[in-house]
Order: structure tokens, then sequence, then C-alpha cells
């Protein structure tokens, strides 16, 4: 991983270059856990600046982020088309929820509104909010909405670089920082002394992902596991999904973390030394964590997705003609995860653990230490 192409960019002033506070800002982010973490470094420069901030966003984003920016105020609302089937519905969408979603916008007064995705639905609903200044990428059906629109971002730049964008529009002398989350020291604290009795690194493997043809097969996961178990000296904590993918896994692991708030899943993911996961949401908050992740990417794009850390690991076959397409494959089944074998992914992690502070191979002595919390 390139770890200058994640490092935070020089300040270029656009148009405005006064230090000012951008005002009452409502930030637009209704999509998942993964896109809330990714949005995280706006929120930081915006508070950084003095505004008064916003966010319209699901529930679970909400749970996520609130302990870590108690400033922040929110706006909750489960957006009918951030589903993956049948989103165009049009009958079916809540359509008195959103009437009170509206009003509540409008009624904020808000200074500013932004958007990070290319999106004329989230520029919609800005401009009938009734924001006077609306800042978002352009897209062929959003200038009638936006009235600061910004060139669409090109495709190898990563969702955190847009977000600075949009907040260098709204906010130059801001601070650009990458997504940055924590954990409730009691519940840190008890996983730490759990994770303690057995002394070893943790390796966390995260099994599922939102949408099925992100998930690596389970029978590829359990050989990839039982191989590293016979070179590398760890525990393993296995986070199963919530529909139970990866249950088939728990013989394999010592700790079975499943059913967690997500309180709990920051507490216990934070004394990870290495999350291994799919392309899921899970990734991104286990970086901005500080935890270093190595993903198995299929129908996703890295350069625009990938967890956001110089200390992340992205496996994958590009072999196939469609990719990115962005979970909707053209095929039977995915071939860009069920033709990337453990073999592959044992060769790229082993190269990786080698080298890693934290894990040695079985008979070695330990570099690094046990997990402290930190």
């Amino acid at each position: 991983m390139d770890s200058a192409a994640l490092s935070t960019p020089p300040f270029s002033p656009g148009a405005r270059t006064q230090s000012q506070n951008p005002g009452k800002c409502l930030v637009l982010e209704l999509w998942h856990i993964g896109d809330a973490t990714m949005m995280t470094p706006v929120l930081e420069g915006l508070l950084a600046e003095g505004a008064q901030v916003f966010v319209a966003c699901k529930a679970t984003t909400r749970l996520l982020l609130e302990e870590d920016y108690p400033q922040v105020r929110w706006i909750i609302f489960d957006a009918p088309w951030t589903v993956f089937y049948g989103k165009y519905r049009l009958w079916r969408w809540p359509w008195r929820e959103l009437w009170r979603v509206w009003r509540a916008m409008r009624s904020e007064r808000f200074d500013v509104a932004v958007s990070g995705r290319s999106d004329p639905r989230d520029h919609l609903m800005m401009w009938l909010a009734g924001i006077p200044r609306r800042v978002g990428f352009r897209t062929r059906y959003s200038l009638w909405f936006l009235n600061e629109p910004l060139p669409e971002p090109p495709a190898e730049k990563h969702r955190v670089e847009d977000w600075w964008t949009i907040q260098r529009q709204v906010s130059p002398t801001a601070p650009t920082l990458p997504p940055r989350l924590g954990a409730e020291a009691a519940l840190k604290e008890r996983f730490r002394e759990r994770f303690a009795r057995d002394g070893r690194p943790v390796l966390a493997l995260h099994c599922g992902a939102r949408i099925a043809v992100r998930r690596w097969p389970e029978r590829y996961l359990r050989e990839l596991i039982t191989k590293l178990r016979s070179e590398f000296d760890f525990q393993l904590a296995l986070y199963p999904d919530v529909d139970g993918y990866g249950q088939d896994l728990v013989v394999l692991a010592d700790h079975v973390l499943s059913g967690l708030t997500l309180g709990e899943l920051k507490a216990s993911l934070s004394h990870a030394r290495l999350l291994i996961a799919n392309d899921s949401g899970l990734g991104h908050v286990a970086a901005a964590l500080g935890v270093p992740v190595a993903t198995l990417f299929g129908t996703g794009e890295p350069s625009k997705f990938r967890p956001f850390s110089p200390d992340s690991l992205v496996i994958m076959r590009d072999i196939c003609p469609y990719r990115p397409c962005l979970d909707y494959c053209h095929f039977p089944e995915a071939y860009c995860l069920t033709q990337l074998s453990p073999a592959i992914v044992l060769r790229e992690l082993r190269t990786y653990l080698q080298h890693h502070p934290y894990f040695t191979r079985r008979g070695e002595t330990l570099l690094g230490t046990a997990p402290s919390g930190s």
C-alpha cells in the first residue's frame, strides 16, 4: 500500500481564503457505517472551525458516532433508496417520513448543506430544505439543486479525499484529517481483560458483508485460517455476520463475538493487531480505530473504498472486465472472489505478517508485546 496516497494533502484554498465559521451546517450521509466512518473528517474539520453541525443519517450512524462527536446533532432518516433491492418502488417509500424529515430540515434554517456523493437525491433534499449554500459534486441531474457545484471527483480518488474537497469549499482553513473513531474506556477494559488471559496477539476475522457478492466463500476462510494457524501464533476473534454467515468457522475461533452493540464492536476491535475482512463497513471502522486491515476485494474499487490507512493491505484478483461493477455482478457468481484462492491470500498475508511486529511464526520469540488496549 502506498502510504503517500493516504497522507493529508497540502492546503490549497479556493475562492474563500478568510478563516470563518461556516455557520449552521447540515451534512448528509444517508448510507451505512463504512460510509459514515469515511465522513468523519468533515465533522472534525467543521467543528474545529466552530460550526454548528447536524448530520442527516441512519440511526446506526448516530450510534456509531455520537460518543466521539457529542457536539453533533442528528436528523435520523432511513432513506428508501439506500436498500439494495426495490429502491425505486416509489409506492413503498415512507412518504410521511420524507415529509417529516423535509420539515425538520427547513425548520432548522441551515446556512450550508453538504453531500460527499454525486447523488441528485441528496441534492434535491438540500434544495427542498431551502438551504442557502448547497455544496456537492455535480451530476447531469443536480445543476438545478446545487448552487456551489464541484466537478465530479476522479474514480481513483478515495471517498475520504472527496470529503476533504467538500470541506475545503465550505471552510478552506479547516484541517483535513483522516477518519477517527474511539471506544468507550470501560468497554475497552472489559475486552482487554478478556484477551489478556490468552496473551497472544489478536487476529480478528469478519466474515460477512452487507451484499452477498462481496463475501469471500466460507470454505476459503476456513482453509486460510487453518493454514495461518499452522504458521503463526495468535488468538482468533471471529465476528460472524448478523445473518449467521461465518458460523461454520466457530470451531476455529478463540473468541466468537456476535450480537454486539456498536460500542462493544468498537471496543473489542480496538484490541486487534490485524483485521481480515471483506469489502465491508467494519474494515473502515477498524482503520479509524487505528487497526491494520487486510481487505479481500472483489466487485468494489479499492482506490475509492479501501480502508483509509497506510498500514492496510488490499488483496484482490483484477480478472473481470466489468470490475468495478459495484455489487451488480454480470455473472452467476463473483469470479473476482471465487477465483481469489486461499493460496493467493495466504501468500499475501504471510508476507505482510512476517513484517508485522506482533505476529511471529510458531516457535519464534515475540518481537512486540501482547495487546495493551492502547
